[in-house]
This record gives C-alpha cells, sequence and structure tokens, in this order.
C-alpha cells in the first residue's frame, strides 16, 4: 500500500510537468531590443528618416528608437554618426550608372547623360543631396560621381586651374538644378500662394509672368538650364 502511495500515475506525472513549464519566463533577446539588427536595416531606417528630419536633426538616438534598440548597439555597425550618414551617401551613390558611352560621343552628350542620370538617382533618393557632404567633408561616393565630369571636361580641353574651377562649377550648377526641380521648382504655381503678402508692384510683375510659368514643365526648366551651363563651357573653351 505505502509502495503505491508513493507511485504516481502518467497522467498526474505529466500535469505536474505542464504546470511547471507554465511557470517558466520565455527568453528575451534583450529589453526593448530587435531579435535581429544589422548594416541594411539601419541605413533603410536612417534614410526614412532623413526623409523627415534635417542632417542638422538627424541622431543615432533617432535611429535607435525606430529600430526599438539602443544607440550603442548601432556603434557595433557604425563608429560615429558621421560614418553613418557617410554610409548613406555611399549607398546612394553606388546606384550611379551612366548609359553606355560610345568612344567617340561629344563631351556635351556626356554632360547631358550625367545630368539626367543624377536626377533620375536624386529623384529615387530624396536625401542623395542632403548626405553628399557633411561638416565640409564630400563622400567617396559622391567624389566617384563627381569625377566623371572632371574628366570629360580634361578630355574636352580644359586644364590645370580652369578644370578644376569649370568641373567645381558645373556640379554645383547641376546640383542646384536638379534640387529646385525635384523640390516643385519657381515655375509651380505653388510657388504664387502667398503673392498677396507682396507690394503691388511686386505682384503685377509676378501675375505678368504667371501664363508663362504655368506653361513650363520640369524637363523644360532643366533642358534649359543644361544648355546654359553647356553654351558657357563651349565659351570658355573658344576663347583665345
Amino acid at each position: 500500500m505505502a509502495d503505491r502511495a508513493k507511485r504516481k500515475s502518467p497522467a498526474r506525472n505529466a500535469a505536474e510537468h505542464g504546470a511547471k513549464s507554465e511557470k517558466k519566463p520565455a527568453k528575451r533577446s534583450g529589453a526593448g531590443r530587435p531579435s535581429r539588427l544589422s548594416r541594411e536595416m539601419i541605413i533603410d531606417t536612417s534614410m526614412k528618416l532623413l526623409e523627415q528630419y534635417s542632417i542638422e536633426g538627424f541622431t543615432l538616438a533617432k535611429v535607435a528608437e525606430e529600430l526599438d534598440t539602443v544607440s550603442m548597439a548601432l556603434y557595433n555597425y557604425f563608429p560615429s554618426r558621421e560614418a553613418l550618414l557617410a554610409e548613406l551617401s555611399n549607398h546612394i551613390c553606388k546606384q550611379f550608372e551612366m548609359p553606355t558611352t560610345p568612344a567617340d560621343q561629344a563631351w556635351q552628350r556626356t554632360l547631358e547623360d550625367w545630368v539626367a542620370t543624377l536626377r533620375t538617382l536624386a529623384a529615387r533618393y530624396p536625401i542623395m543631396i542632403k548626405v553628399t557632404g557633411i561638416d565640409g567633408k564630400t563622400s567617396s561616393g559622391w567624389l566617384r560621381i563627381a569625377r566623371i565630369v572632371s574628366t570629360t571636361l580634361q578630355q574636352a580641353g580644359f586644364e590645370g586651374r580652369a578644370l578644376a574651377i569649370n568641373s567645381w562649377l558645373f556640379t554645383c550648377e547641376a546640383i542646384a538644378l536638379v534640387n529646385a526641380e525635384l523640390m516643385g521648382g519657381f515655375h509651380s504655381p505653388i510657388a504664387f500662394t502667398q503673392l498677396d503678402e507682396l507690394a503691388r508692384e511686386d505682384q503685377e510683375h509676378y501675375l505678368m509672368l504667371r501664363p508663362y510659368h504655368e506653361q513650363l514643365s520640369a524637363q523644360a526648366i532643366l533642358d534649359e538650364g543644361l544648355a546654359d551651363m553647356i553654351a558657357t563651357l563651349e565659351r570658355k573653351l573658344d576663347a583665345p
């Protein structure tokens, strides 16, 4: 009888084992941290945040909060905020692909292709212009893109100081032109929503131009601006 009392039925053993299992707390990978973290996740999240915040407002703390982790976890992938921003620029710039260029293609056409490729990439990644240079430091990715302009102008006949300054001017003017169009452009009717805040003489001037502004397209603005830039380079090459 005593032996029988000490024995437990299989059903009772299973019930007690189940009760003990239910009391065990589930294992967690870490409070407030995602189960996995990767460079790709950090880059994707950072690009989304930069569409909302300025470069100055972008912090590792914001990235960490969006990823439900802590700032220190990001340092395993990027040693600093500046390193992350530089990688964002390089990540975008690596996708800059010029169309196939015939050996005898005119330098003017190469510059046109370069601007068109830049516009396409900037439209895909609106933050591109923001991250090409941080704290006075130009990313290596952007330098590779800008070198296409410099070598093209070198082949056209520019050299030395003239090559340096005209390469710089062309890339800056192209960025400004592309950025202005992607932001809506001066020609957009939206730009006239606060016209009534101007003096009457100023209002009359812009109202006179308004029908022409409304007829313009983003492509027309880009084409005209680029044509002016190339014409300037041609005049400089022809100058004695």
